[in-house]
């Protein structure tokens, strides 16, 4: 029944899934063991999007694949956003939609674990960003019950014919607090925010044909969490939608037009699983929300595809005997005068993710539209990590890493790539090379790091994001040729961190730590005297709320900066972008080798 299929890396098609195919797996909810399929359709990306679709009573995963119109949008969806599928099943063929709150072995513990290990990375990855609900009749009441539990971690969710969750069950999740954040465990409450608050983009669909399966209540629990308008607009013959007028906690990260409810009355919808809607409710709903991580809660954003939607270049070429992958984002306002120079910054994603990814996390096009400057996103090749923590682990399947060590077998030469990315697109568009910046995120954080300490005279100025230079990682980056035998120039550089990310760099520096250790690389980098601080406590100021921030100056010229985000999980965010390039690279050129602050 199914074939799968696994293969190596090849380099004329690096971004190819290793493995193909269904998968029959395994979860333990309870001390009971429940199964699901994993469905990994032919060219899907790393880091693409996971629906977990749910059926009615009496049918069951296998059903699904067979029946459901979900394996072919799957296989039918462009390259670049082909989704991965979890077929589950409700157990001994029955859901149980009126399961109390918090039972540990019932059906919503098994969504919830099948989320959890839908988070794993052996045979496929999805991202954080990308994980939606779908479920028909029974099964769709349920995908409701396992949203209302753990909110903050899904994108979007549909039912049809299947919106009869219990009052009860309601209330108890409205008013209960909501201690997975997205990223940010609230586990003392710091919050105190309720997971009837945290906002899902939702559409439930009746089916008139299906007797007692609707709740009005579960439309107007959506709406609630959306601050959605009383008032709907119809988007549709058989939909109403309802948006959200006033602007969300933090409207640089989240955009009201992701907070939306939509509601149908369609007869025969839920109909063989509600096959005629599927490809509706993918492409039209699902796919047109994301749920980053930054904020508590996770940031609501609408989907944009970086080419259509963005009108970005994009790039598909060989470099140095791989096919290498990138996005160019030029303004209206520089192509409206195509003689003017305008500054270049290369922002780089992290482990497991891609260019596209990292345009829609980081959202640096909308500083570049508003500051009028040009901005790249390279893809990097798959590899492993070795390396052991929440994010990574050795038995990944090889997923996008930048191979900054050189310790990929015939990987990449990350160098060359940069170098060659930089020269075409000075060819390509008028850049002023005293004003070309790096920044980037997690494993890309340290790309921009050797960038910084092997190509100084090439960058005014540099950003790492949640990412330090790790004790062994670091000694070995500081001994490649290419850093080793560095040009002594200063490079300005602005470190960011969560305070949510203390498995991976230590939130305040202290004597020994990995993130003192860092800044105090760049301190003897950019000349500063002492290398070593006296004091770690001193040169802290706060901006905003959250924004802990702490500069070390030279001459007036703040050449090592260093800012943590109050209950921030491993993630980056507009702001954070907006704020590298206002308080940051707008003030930086490099002339003659020698840095010039403005």
């Amino acid at each position: 029944m199914y074939q799968n299929l696994q293969r190596g890396i090849d380099k004329k098609k690096p971004y190819l899934p290793l493995y193909e195919g269904t998968f029959e797996q395994f979860v333990d909810v309870g001390g009971k063991r429940r199964r699901y399929l994993v469905y990994i359709p032919e060219g899907a990306r790393a880091s693409t999007a996971g629906v977990f679709v749910l059926p009615e009573n009496g049918k069951n995963a296998d059903d699904l694949w067979c029946e459901s119109a979900w394996r072919n949008i799957a296989d039918t969806e462009e390259t670049k956003e082909k989704l991965i599928v979890f077929f589950l099943e409700p157990e001994n063929g029955v859901w149980n939609i009126d399961e109390a709150y918090g039972v540990t072995d019932g059906d919503v513990a098994y969504v919830d674990a099948v989320w959890k290990a839908g988070n794993e990375r052996f045979k496929f990855c999805v991202h954080e960003s990308k994980f939606y609900l779908a479920g028909c009749r029974e099964g769709g009441t349920v995908a409701n019950m396992a949203a209302m539990f753990n909110p903050a971690v899904y994108a979007g969710i549909v039912s049809i014919g299947g919106s009869k969750v219990s009052d009860q069950y309601m209330d108890v999740c409205a008013q209960a607090l909501c201690t997975n954040l997205d990223g940010y465990i609230d586990e003392d409450a710091r919050q105190g925010r309720k997971k009837g608050d945290i906002p899902m983009p939702s559409w439930i669909i009746d089916d008139p044909e299906v007797e007692n399966s609707a709740n009005s209540a579960v439309p107007a629990y959506w709406k609630h969490a959306c601050g959605a308008a009383q008032s709907p607009v119809q988007v549709a013959p058989d939909t109403l939608e309802y948006g959200r007028e006033e602007e969300p906690e933090y409207p640089l990260n989240q955009e009201k037009e992701a907070y939306r409810t939509r509601t149908s009355v369609i007869i025969g919808a839920s109909k063989d699983h509600g096959r005629q809607l599927s490809h509706r409710i993918w492409k039209d709903f699902l796919y047109t929300h994301r749920r980053w991580m930054a904020d508590p809660g996770g940031d609501l954003r609408v989907t944009r595809d970086p080419v259509r939607d963005l009108g970005m270049e994009y790039h598909f070429e060989e470099i140095g005997d791989w096919m290498r992958e990138w996005y160019v984002y030029i303004p209206d306002t520089v192509r409206t005068e195509p003689g003017k120079k305008v500054p270049l910054v290369f922002a780089m994603h992290g482990y497991t993710c891609s260019g596209e990814i990292y345009a829609g996390n980081s959202e640096w096009y909308k500083v570049a539209r508003d500051r009028g400057f040009i901005v790249v996103h390279p893809t990097a090749t798959p590899g492993v990590i070795e390396m052991n923590n929440q994010a990574c682990d050795q038995n990944n399947v090889p997923l996008p890493a930048w191979n900054f060590l050189r310790n990929a077998p015939d990987g990449p030469d990350e160098l060359l790539f940069f170098k060659a990315m930089l020269e075409r697109v000075c060819k390509d568009h008028p850049i002023d090379r005293t004003r070309v910046f790096a920044t980037g995120h997690s494993h890309g954080s340290i790309m921009t790091q050797v960038l910084a300490l092997a190509m100084p005279e090439v960058f005014a100025a540099v950003a790492p994001c949640s990412g330090v230079l790790f004790s062994d990682m670091g000694k070995q980056v500081l001994e490649l040729p290419e850093t080793a035998n560095r040009p002594d120039l200063p490079v300005p550089i602005w470190m960011f961190g969560g305070e949510q990310e203390g498995w991976l760099m230590p939130t305040l520096p202290e004597t020994g730590n990995d993130t003192a250790d860092t800044l105090i690389v760049w301190r003897k980098n950019n000349h500063l005297d002492p290398w070593i601080p006296e004091s770690w406590a001193e040169g802290w100021s706060m901006h905003g709320e959250r924004w802990n921030d702490l500069t070390y100056e030279k001459g007036g010229i703040p050449m090592v900066k260093y800012t943590w985000v109050d209950y921030m999980p491993h993630a980056t965010m507009t702001e954070m972008s907006y704020r590298i390039w206002d308080e940051f690279f707008s003030h930086f050129s490099r002339v003659d080798r020698e840095v010039r602050y403005l």
